[in-house]
């Protein structure tokens, strides 16, 4: 059913006696803001081709299908003209956007969309037309949700592809600040760190933790806490750090270790869960000695 006459759907509406007729000679195009709706034609047009017919299943079966695809997509679907008006979006989408189906269609993104991520959008969708290549980023909307974005080009102008990766920017950041705080802690000369396991034996120890005991990390690696810790204490540091392990909660405490020489440490340890869903497998402390006039007044 090639050379067909378009219609606006407005304009068939009024005439629509005038393009029946026209339908008798040729198909008629009824269009809805510019995009083809349906296709009106004679029975002989429709039927007059074995092979038109299957074509015309086969791409019915093609458009089905795509449809399913983006309807169970957990991205969100728009695409877009070169006017940057959105031509077709899925429930993700819409979802997004908060904005239904009927309202999205044939509305500027730069209307639809939150800023900042509506005109950086809109600019690579431009740059996308032009280019015909995908181009990917991220960027944080208002409302504190963080996109994935991936544009790409189709037939009609661009579309995007967009996640929300609010919670996978938060652990990252989260990792960030957490690997921050650790340098920080080591370049500390008065404290150090030690990373225990679930059932509370030493992973590992910092330089200034080898420096004050006299133990290299090899020598207490895989060795109980409890066994560094002066033998008076050791039933409330058990206590303390398995506190720590079973309720998932941070706790400070007074500690002695026993350096290598077997001289007594006094000072402050401060333990804190490493959790993975709720559950601790491990724990991080922080021991800081305690300087000579703080012994005095503890002893006091």
């Amino acid at each position: 059913m090639s050379n067909r006459v378009s219609v606006s759907s407005a304009e068939f509406i009024r005439n629509i006696g005038y393009w029946q007729n026209e339908a008798l000679r040729k198909p008629i195009s009824i269009t809805h803001h510019g995009r083809e709706r349906l296709v009106l034609a004679a029975p002989d047009a429709v039927h007059s081709s074995g092979g038109a017919s299957d074509e015309a299943k086969l791409l019915a079966s093609l458009h089905s299908d795509v449809a399913i695809v983006l309807e169970n997509l957990s991205d969100g679907y728009l695409s877009v003209d070169p006017q940057l008006c959105i031509r077709h979006s899925n429930v993700a989408a819409e979802a997004f956007v908060g904005l239904s189906r009927a309202d999205l269609d044939g509305v500027s993104i730069m209307t639809a969309l939150p800023q900042p991520l509506a005109s950086i959008l809109a600019d690579r969708v431009q740059r996308v037309i032009r280019s015909r290549q995908a181009e990917r980023f991220e960027v944080g909307a208002a409302d504190g949700r963080h996109f994935s974005v991936t544009v790409f080009p189709v037939a009609a102008g661009a579309a995007a592809l967009l996640s929300n990766v609010t919670e996978v920017h938060a652990l990252r950041r989260n990792l960030e600040e957490g690997e921050a705080l650790q340098q920080a802690v080591r370049a500390h000369a008065n404290a150090a760190a030690i990373k225990l396991d679930a059932r509370a034996r030493i992973e590992s120890v910092d330089a200034s933790f080898t420096a004050w005991t006299g133990f290299a990390s090899l020598d207490v690696t895989g060795h109980r806490m409890l066994d560094l810790v002066a033998p008076g204490q050791r039933r409330d540091a058990a206590e303390g750090i398995e506190r720590v392990l079973r309720e998932g909660q941070s706790r400070a405490m007074s500690l002695t270790l026993l350096s290598k020489r077997g001289d007594e440490i006094d000072g402050i340890i401060s333990l804190a869960p490493i959790q993975t869903d709720f559950i601790a497998h491990g724990a991080f402390a922080l021991f800081i000695p305690l300087s000579d006039s703080a012994k005095a007044r503890r002893a006091a």
